[in-house]
């Protein structure tokens, strides 16, 4: 129960450092990687991130759930990187290639996201709707 309260906590607060975070107008735009290139950070539906994902050899599949939530399936490729761990800083997203963001619904994939793209990573997407989507989209899963 503590470790609960503790990722709802980190969660809280990482969503409240993203909303609430001080920015002017010309401030809004990205700033560049550490590549030179504008960062990139959007949502995908199941049918648009099974193109990119088949598109895309070098995209990196990061499932931010938690070991518990993998017994609803996963998408083949991906991998686990719970979204305490993130948020705890004990874990970090690989850098240099495009990252595919997974939760159960779409809601911690895209903190997760918003947090990194922030930082400067350089293409980051977001499964709008999470594995919930993805299964109901009828897309292929992993046990």
């Amino acid at each position: 129960m503590k470790r609960y309260l503790q990722a709802c906590s980190l969660l809280i607060l990482l969503l409240a450092a993203i909303a609430c975070g001080d920015r002017t107008p010309s401030e809004n735009k990205p700033a560049p990687s550490a590549a030179g290139q504008t960062p990139v950070f959007r949502s995908l539906s199941p049918q648009e991130a099974k193109s990119l994902i088949e598109a895309r050899k070098d995209l990196v599949l990061v499932d931010v759930r938690s070991p518990q939530e993998l017994y609803e399936g996963s998408i083949p490729g991906s991998q686990l990187m719970p979204f305490t761990e993130l948020a705890q800083g004990r874990m970090t997203l690989p850098t240099g290639k495009p990252i595919l963001l997974i939760c159960a619904v779409g809601g911690r994939s895209y903190a997760v996201g918003q947090y990194f793209s922030g930082k400067g990573y350089g293409e980051i997407y977001n499964l709008n709707g999470g594995i919930s989507a993805w299964k109901a989209a009828g897309l292929p899963l992993q046990r």
